[in-house]
């Protein structure tokens, strides 16, 4: 048996931890087929104290009320929705042993290396077309014509804006600053807003 170490970068021990889990664990007995190009989004209306745990299980913080060592929250996603989606699979798997195929998008690894963050922050994540985009889709004119025309209902379009206002508030909470001035380009809070406009 072979005992020798391996020396592994800090930003890659919980993807390797995690895929470790994963290889030990059984596989679902139901393997459904996924497209990470294939979206819709789901609605949830809930308590204000549920969606303070998903917060703060997300933003691996303080839960209130409950004694819980921070660092055990590392293997979690760093999104709301990760961490409900994370949940959920959890419990199919073990009630119905069904899985999907691949992990869903929100559910990939992402260093937790904050050097590794700081380095990303120096990246663009939106071009100004997409960030353009992304505001007009929490407006409700960006889905009148499809609405008139009959492509969409009412209740899709607010299911369209609340997702998109929780994609601009995800980049919000990062320091990613998206101005509403369709000429600027989004930048890190950090960084002085004339350099983001090369």
């Amino acid at each position: 048996m072979d005992t020798s170490t391996t020396a592994v970068g800090f930003s890659s021990m919980g993807a390797d931890m995690e895929k470790a889990k994963e290889e030990a664990t059984p596989a679902a007995a139901h393997q459904l087929p996924i497209s990470k190009d294939d979206k819709t989004t789901i609605l949830l209306n809930v308590e204000t104290a549920v969606k303070e745990l998903v917060s703060s299980l997300a933003k691996r913080g303080e839960i209130k009320g409950a004694d819980i060592d921070v660092e055990k929250l590392n293997h979690l996603p760093t999104s709301l929705t990760g961490v409900m989606v994370h949940y959920f699979l959890k419990g199919i798997k073990e009630d119905f042993d069904i899985a999907f195929e691949q992990a869903p998008v929100s559910l990939k690894i992402r260093s937790t290396n904050p050097l590794d963050a700081k380095v990303a922050g120096k990246k663009r994540l939106l071009t100004r077309e997409q960030k353009n985009e992304l505001l007009a889709k929490t407006q409700m004119s960006y889905y009148e014509l499809n609405i008139s025309k009959g492509d969409m209902t009412i209740e899709q379009a607010m299911y369209a804006i609340k997702d998109a206002f929780e994609r601009k508030q995800n980049f919000e909470e990062m320091g990613y600053i998206l101005p509403p001035k369709k000429t600027e380009y989004p930048y890190w809070a950090d960084e002085a807003e004339g350099e983001a406009t090369n």
